[in-house]
């Protein structure tokens, strides 16, 4: 995931890497808990970025459904 957030895009790079996961069979809600951690975990580095939180946050709403419905990541499958 940090190689996504340095990406020149790191939005698309990260949903990228959703629907990646999802294809390989992990589940929405395991897939979130897993940026969750990455989210607390980007917080207590030295370099800190808020831009790069933010855009993990961005793919995390895209995941519940906080979001435009055309931009929604697996739609079809609830974050319990």
């Amino acid at each position: 995931m940090e190689t996504a957030l340095r990406s020149s895009d790191p939005g698309r790079t990260l949903r990228a890497l959703v629907q990646d996961l999802a294809r390989e069979g992990i589940a929405k809600g395991q897939i979130y808990e897993l940026l969750e951690k990455f989210v607390l975990r980007l917080r207590t580095q030295p370099d800190y970025r808020e831009t790069e939180e933010e855009a993990v946050l961005d793919v995390m709403d895209a995941l519940n459904g906080w979001c435009h419905p055309s931009a929604q990541l697996m739609p079809d499958e609830r974050v319990p």
